[in-house]
């Protein structure tokens, strides 16, 4: 059967379980135990999904994706320089006096 490409994005890690994004939307909870020996939050892994000919088999490959992981912190970057700036010009200086 083929091999199936997927994105998935470390959201957080507590108490030795990962909070993953998987394709862009749904979260699940994994062991930490599961991910690649250095993985962290907020980077992307690259992950193959392969059933053998049965079916029978599931084999998940988990791999640290560092070009991905750097393109995603530069676009998150962006957003958040624009949102800024954006806001920037919005904001009059309130009404707060210190």
């Amino acid at each position: 059967m083929p091999s199936e490409a997927h994105r998935w994005v470390i959201d957080s890690i507590a108490e030795h379980v990962a909070a993953i994004q998987v394709d862009g939307s749904a979260m699940v909870r994994l062991p930490q135990w599961v991910l690649p020996r250095g993985a962290a939050e907020g980077q992307v892994l690259s992950v193959t999904h392969e059933l053998d000919g049965k079916g029978e088999r599931s084999t998940l490959t988990i791999a640290i994706d560092r070009a991905g992981t750097a393109t995603a912190l530069r676009e998150s970057k962006a957003q958040v320089d624009a949102m800024r700036k954006a806001s920037s010009r919005r904001d009059t200086g309130g009404d707060i006096k210190l």
